[in-house]
C-alpha cells in the first residue's frame, strides 16, 4: 500500500585529517566499513544504528545507501475501552522505526526519508554517523603500530539544505530575532556563490584554522536574514535564536529551515525498489543533483576505484 513519506535533503560534508582530504579518498577504508560496522549509539534510552548499508549505482551514479534504525520502547500507561472507559495499564512495547538514506558520492548530497512517525531525523543521522566514524577510526588505529599508517580523523558536518519559503514563513511567527550565528567548517569540494562566506573562509585559511563562526545580534531586517540563511545552501551551519509572540525563547537550527517533501512508498516493496524510487525522485531536485566543478573533478578521479570496489562487492 502506497503511503506518503517525509523526505529531506542535506549536505553530507565529510573531510579527513588536518589536511581535510575529500571524503572519497577514504571511502573504501573508512566510510563504507564504518557504516557497515554495526556500531550502536545510545542516547536517551534509545539505540541508533545503520543497517543494509551498501555501495550501489542508481541512474548511473554511485551512492551509499542504507537504513538508520532507532531501537526504542513505547510505554503504554492507559487504554480507552468502550465499555470501561479509560483503563490504566503498564505495558512496554518494543519498536524499531527506521529511515532510508542515500548519499550521492558525486556531490555528497544526502537524502533521508522517514518511514513513519518517530523515525530517525537528520540530527539523529548526523550524531550516529559521527559516532560510528569516530569509533571505527579509533578501534582500527589500535591495531596499527606505525604512526604514518593510522587512519585520519573524520570531520563530519551534516547540514540541511535551506529553502527561502520555509525560512520566511518561520520568521513570520517570531516577535524578535535575538541572534544569528553562522558556523563555518572545511568544505569537501563545494564552492559557495556568496562572496562574504568565501571571504570569511579565506580568513580562516590565513590564520590556519579549520572552523569559526560569525554572529549578528538583534538584526532588524528579516528579509536580509532570510536571504542570508537561504544562501548558506548547506555549506554553512546556521542557528537563529528567536523570541516568539507568546514570549517563548527558541534556537532554530538548519533542520527547521528545510523543506519537508513527500514521496509515496510501498512498505511491501523491497529495500532496493524503495531506494530506486527515492533516488528517482531526488535526482529531479536541483538541491540533490547540483555539483560543483571541483566535486566533479574529485568524483572523476575516484570513479575507477569506486567501479572496481562495486564490481568486487557484486561477486
Amino acid at each position: 500500500m502506497l503511503e506518503n513519506k517525509s523526505m529531506y535533503i542535506a549536505n553530507f560534508n565529510c573531510t579527513f585529517g588536518k589536511d581535510n582530504k575529500p571524503m572519497l579518498e577514504h571511502f573504501e577504508d573508512i566510510i563504507l566499513p564504518a557504516f557497515q560496522s554495526n556500531y550502536i549509539r545510545e542516547h536517551d534510552g534509545n539505540k541508533y544504528f545503520f543497517d543494509s548499508v551498501k555501495l550501489t549505482m542508481v541512474n548511473g551514479q554511485f551512492m551509499l545507501v542504507g537504513l538508520i534504525i532507532k531501537r526504542t520502547k513505547l510505554e503504554i500507561k492507559s487504554l480507552y475501552e468502550e465499555e470501561k472507559g479509560l483503563v490504566r495499564t503498564n505495558k512496554v512495547v518494543p519498536s524499531d522505526p527506521y529511515s532510508y538514506f542515500l548519499i550521492n558520492l558525486k556531490n555528497h548530497r544526502l537524502v533521508l526519508v522517514k518511514n513513519q512517525k518517530g523515525s530517525p531525523s537528520l540530527s539523529n543521522f548526523s550524531s550516529t554517523a559521527k559516532h560510528v566514524l569516530s569509533l571505527y577510526v579509533k578501534e582500527t588505529n589500535r591495531e596499527i603500530e606505525e604512526k604514518d599508517a593510522k587512519l585520519p580523523k573524520a570531520n563530519l558536518n551534516v547540514v540541511a539544505i535551506p529553502f527561502a519559503g520555509v525560512i520566511k514563513e518561520e520568521l513570520k511567527r517570531v516577535k524578535k530575532i535575538k541572534r544569528v550565528t553562522l558556523r563555518f567548517y572545511p568544505l569537501n569540494g563545494d564552492v559557495s556563490t556568496n562572496e562574504t562566506f568565501n571571504y570569511l573562509r579565506e580568513m580562516l585559511g590565513e590564520v590556519d584554522s579549520n572552523s569559526g563562526y560569525t554572529q549578528f545580534n538583534t538584526p532588524k531586517n528579516r528579509e536580509k536574514i532570510a536571504e542570508l540563511l537561504d544562501d548558506t545552501k548547506g555549506l554553512v551551519k546556521p542557528s537563529v535564536q528567536v523570541v516568539y509572540k507568546n514570549g517563548s525563547l527558541k534556537t532554530l537550527r538548519d533542520e527547521e529551515f528545510t523543506e519537508e517533501m513527500k514521496i509515496p512508498l510501498d512498505d511491501q516493496e523491497t529495500f532496493q525498489e524503495n531506494i530506486n524510487n527515492i533516488a528517482a525522485k531526488a535526482i529531479n531536485r536541483e538541491e540533490f543533483d547540483e555539483t560543483s566543478e571541483e566535486n566533479q573533478k574529485i568524483y572523476e578521479r575516484f570513479f575507477d576505484g569506486l567501479m572496481s570496489l562495486y564490481n568486487k562487492l557484486l561477486r
